[in-house]
């Protein structure tokens, strides 16, 4: 809705509003643009030339609302945004981006707060999300398209945010086959979410998520799993495209209730989820402690839940789990 394609040096700046009005009527389409989401897809997974990609009068697809596509020295600042029809602040391919001070209220299907894709050297900060889906979700292509373009998105720093999201809160993925890596999170404020701390792909995705940093979280209730690593996100049409997780280092996070898992690691059986670092993390309560599968190298140090200490290796599950709060 308010879009640039291969401009540099420009703002959104000041303490208006920005009125998506997506509820009017865009929220709606969720339901009946199945069609044309399917056959945008399946022109990505066929690679079709994006200038043969033509969906105009008669289709059915909701726009994000803020879309910078290809853009250098991008600054968002002060704003509040509401209602989105889609994403809410969607960079694309974009270097050098800012988004600071803004506050996203916005409850229709799929309004993530700020998704950057493929885009580099981000930097969110000082945000209030407040968001029908998840409050920040990184992002670097989908499936056969992604991996071909396999732009990735990197060196992203997330600090002093307060997220009230009735989806998840802190997100790498799904839409991750470029790869992410090079981010941090840092002071990070989350209310009642499905998953709080959230890597999701599964077997059509391919890509990576390396080199991760989340420190300084503090977590009120997660109705799934307060620190999840998913490879088998639902969706999976048959892919055998499995993602690569590594080198991840959580410390100092405090939660109240996880209703399911306070730790939910479900990897994969090509590349099993690796040297992850989990340290002075605490959950006072929680239905189970850890699930974890397919994984190695993985540590805790000063870690609880339910009162009761965290083996610092401790061993994977016996059987497969899935859990179905995505």
């Amino acid at each position: 809705m308010i879009y640039a394609y291969h401009a540099n040096n420009i703002a959104i700046t000041g303490k208006g509003t920005i009125d998506a009005q997506g509820g009017l009527e865009f929220a709606a389409w969720s339901k009946i643009e199945a069609n044309d989401r399917d056959r945008l897809r399946e022109m990505g997974d066929k690679l079709v030339p994006v200038h043969e990609r033509i969906f105009g009068e008669s289709t059915v697809l909701r726009p994000s609302c803020i879309q910078p596509y290809g853009c250098s020295r991008v600054l968002i600042e002060g704003i509040t945004v509401k209602d989105s029809p889609f994403w809410t602040i969607h960079p694309v391919y974009c270097d050098n981006v800012i988004v600071r001070g803004v506050t996203i209220d916005s409850h229709f299907p799929n309004n993530d707060g700020c998704d950057p894709e493929s885009t580099t050297n981000v930097l969110i900060e000082n945000c209030t999300f407040r968001t029908g889906d998840d409050a920040i979700a990184i992002k670097s292509g989908r499936d056969t398209d992604g991996r071909y373009i396999g732009r990735p998105s990197r060196n992203i720093v997330i600090r002093n945010c307060v997220f009230h999201s009735e989806c998840n809160g802190l997100c790498i993925g799904s839409e991750m086959s470029g790869g992410a890596s090079d981010v941090y999170m840092n002071n990070i404020e989350i209310g009642t979410v499905k998953n709080a701390i959230y890597f999701k792909s599964n077997r059509d995705r391919g890509g990576y998520i390396r080199n991760v940093v989340v420190d300084s979280i503090t977590v009120e209730r997660a109705k799934g799993v307060i620190l999840r690593f998913e490879t088998n996100y639902f969706g999976f049409r048959g892919g055998n495209h499995q993602a690569l997780y590594e080198d991840f280092h959580i410390s100092n996070v405090s939660a109240g209730t996880a209703d399911n898992y306070a730790i939910f690691m479900d990897g994969n059986e090509e590349y099993k989820i690796r040297n992850i670092n989990i340290d002075n993390f605490h959950v006072k309560e929680a239905q189970y402690p850890y699930y974890l599968m397919n994984t190695e190298c993985i540590n805790f140090t000063q870690s609880s839940v339910n009162g009761k200490n965290i083996p610092e290796s401790p061993k994977e599950s016996p059987q497969k789990i899935s859990l179905d709060v995505y």
